[in-house]
């Protein structure tokens, strides 16, 4: 099926012709050159994704499951308070960059130790390391490049000057460890905050990683968050993450269908995941995070690496607990402290072998594994149903089609946004000189403008910020066929109709022909609201384009003449 011009090359034009009105004699515009010439590189790279968030709400984890191998020892890296990019390569490399400006060191992977383990020999080096960058064979990792950054905190409470709270570290004996740990390497709360922010401006996409429960210092952050980059990220370009949403399993306490407390027998049907999907979407209630994050997905993290990297001798310990009776293994299972601890003669496994697989599988993972095995599924089919519980399946589809579809549009607007920012720091400067402003600043500035009416890529991401901000009077048929046509589903022609990849040539001719009349309709609207009347001709332009391209692939196909083509494909007989 055909598909529509390439979205990077058809974006990166956009650049060119700013390239192009930049005298390279002209030393005003140095640095304006610079940023464009990074802009138009960006857009042959892979997308930056950073996940985001407070100390200790699970970041490290969730990378290492989406990536499926745990490439470092959650915590570790987090207790050095180091920012971690993942890259792809066809080898796996270690590239140390440092603060002093220095050149970057490539060292051997298994010295990464030395960067994640605090001891007094090796403080001067980590007091050194600005950023470790890990180069890693994936799948993943082609498409984006993953930033773990340590720690993102809440500018507003009265006491975030240099204190713990500031990044959510809430219980006391932690937040005097952080704070110890944090003295030995030479920085303070408020340098992991910055280091974190920088990474985020850096970043094309964001994905925010928050607690189960939204409590005051998550709130503060997103509050954070929404008022440092409300200019900057959209739902467009950031998901929340709600981690360790299994945590709500056992479910001591919770109450079934009748009102009644959950009898231990009922435990197998209780989804813990369900329980965090449903305060996940009360979230989104908030117009707080509706302005920001473009959903907010319930992930089991330590499942989904446990699913991936548990060692597969650790099915035989699974399969010994799947022996005994459930209602049994419920009950032993209620208190998951004892459970890993207590020697219970009636469970064929120690504790300090329970408490390992709970550390890997958590609790609830544990207990599916075990009713799995006792099904009689095999270990592969085990892995691959704890890793969709986990939330991992969904989170990396969704990162693949929401980012990935849309990575040439999110990297132009990254780099119009930089851009942007450079014209006004020129403008700036000027006038606090007394100065007028330079030319090449206003003739930059008018051209971002025109492209944002004229070229198929700004104007589609100003569609877009006004549907994410709720400005628009649109049905919800409507609201799907902005998003497919604008690339939600993919970038092919079939799927900017929402429709199947194998769909005839003359289905999708004769649907881009019908979708664009209907939007005509609605741009003529005399009664139509400004932002609504915007995004209808965005719309409808977007529409004839692919029906201009469908167009030419039924003349490529069938030459060009004017036989007409049915709903199914089918040429008229002769």
């Amino acid at each position: 099926m055909p598909s529509p011009q390439d979205p990077t090359a058809s974006h990166d034009q956009v650049f060119a012709r700013v390239a192009r009105e930049i005298d390279a004699a002209d030393a005003v515009a140095e640095n304006l050159r610079a940023v464009v010439t990074a802009a138009r590189a960006r857009m042959g790279q892979p997308m930056r994704v950073a996940v985001a968030g407070q100390i200790k709400r699970g970041k490290s984890t969730l990378v290492n499951a989406l990536l499926g191998e745990e490439v470092s020892d959650t915590g570790q890296l987090e207790l050095t308070f180091n920012v971690c990019e993942f890259h792809h390569a066809e080898r796996p490399r270690l590239l140390v960059h440092f603060k002093d400006g220095r050149a970057p060191e490539e060292w051997r992977p298994e010295a990464l130790s030395r960067l994640t383990v605090r001891s007094p020999d090796g403080l001067s080096l980590l007091r050194s390391v600005r950023k470790v960058e890990m180069g890693r064979p994936s799948p993943l990792l082609r498409r984006f490049r993953l930033v773990d950054t340590p720690g993102l905190g809440s500018v507003h409470g009265t006491d975030a000057e240099n204190t713990l709270a500031f990044l959510g570290i809430d219980d006391p004996a932690e937040r005097e460890e952080a704070a110890r740990v944090l003295a030995e390497l030479g920085q303070d709360a408020r340098s992991v905050h910055a280091e974190s922010a920088a990474e985020m401006d850096r970043a094309d996409a964001v994905v925010f990683v928050f607690s189960r429960g939204l409590g005051r210092a998550d709130q503060q952050a997103v509050e954070s968050f929404a008022g440092s980059y409300g200019e900057v990220v959209s739902p467009l370009k950031a998901f929340g993450v709600l981690s360790r949403s299994d945590q709500y399993w056992p479910p001591v306490g919770e109450t079934g269908r009748d009102g009644m407390p959950l009898d231990p027998s009922d435990y197998h049907a209780y989804d813990p995941m369900a329980t965090a999907r449903r305060i996940a979407d009360s979230y989104l209630e908030r117009p707080l995070v509706r302005r920001v994050f473009r959903t907010v997905v319930p992930v089991a993290g330590l499942l989904g690496v446990g699913a991936q990297c548990l060692p597969g001798d650790g099915f035989g310990p699974l399969a010994d607990l799947a022996k005994v009776e459930p209602r049994l293994l419920t009950e032993r299972m209620e208190d998951v402290h004892l459970f890993c601890v207590r020697d219970y003669p009636d469970l064929p496994v120690p504790p300090d072998v329970r408490a390992a697989l709970v550390g890997r599988l958590g609790a609830w993972g544990v207990f599916l594994a075990c009713g799995y095995l006792r099904q009689g599924l095999a270990e592969a089919e085990v892995r691959r149903r704890l890793l969709e519980h986990s939330g991992v399946t969904e989170l990396r589809g969704l990162v693949l089609r929401h980012f990935g579809n849309r990575a040439a549009l999110i990297k132009l607007d990254h780099g119009q946004r930089e851009i942007a920012d450079e014209v006004a720091r020129l403008r700036a400067t000027a006038q606090r000189a007394g100065r007028r402003p330079p030319p090449v600043a206003d003739r930059i500035a008018g051209l971002l403008e025109s492209s944002r009416v004229s070229d198929p890529g700004p104007s589609e991401l100003a569609a877009l910020g006004a549907h994410y901000r709720g400005r628009l009077n649109l049905t919800a048929q409507e609201e799907a066929q902005l998003l497919a046509v604008t690339g939600e589903r993919g970038t092919g022609c079939a799927a900017r109709l929402a429709l199947p990849p194998d769909t005839p040539v003359g289905v999708l001719l004769t649907t881009a022909r019908e979708r664009a009349a209907h939007w005509a309709a609605r741009a003529g609207d005399p009664l139509l609201d400004r932002p609504t009347l915007m995004v209808a001709r965005v719309v409808l332009r977007s529409y004839e384009r692919v029906a201009d391209l469908v167009d030419r692939a039924r003349v490529l196909l069938y030459g060009d003449d004017d036989e007409p083509v049915g709903r199914n494909g089918e040429r008229s007989a002769p």
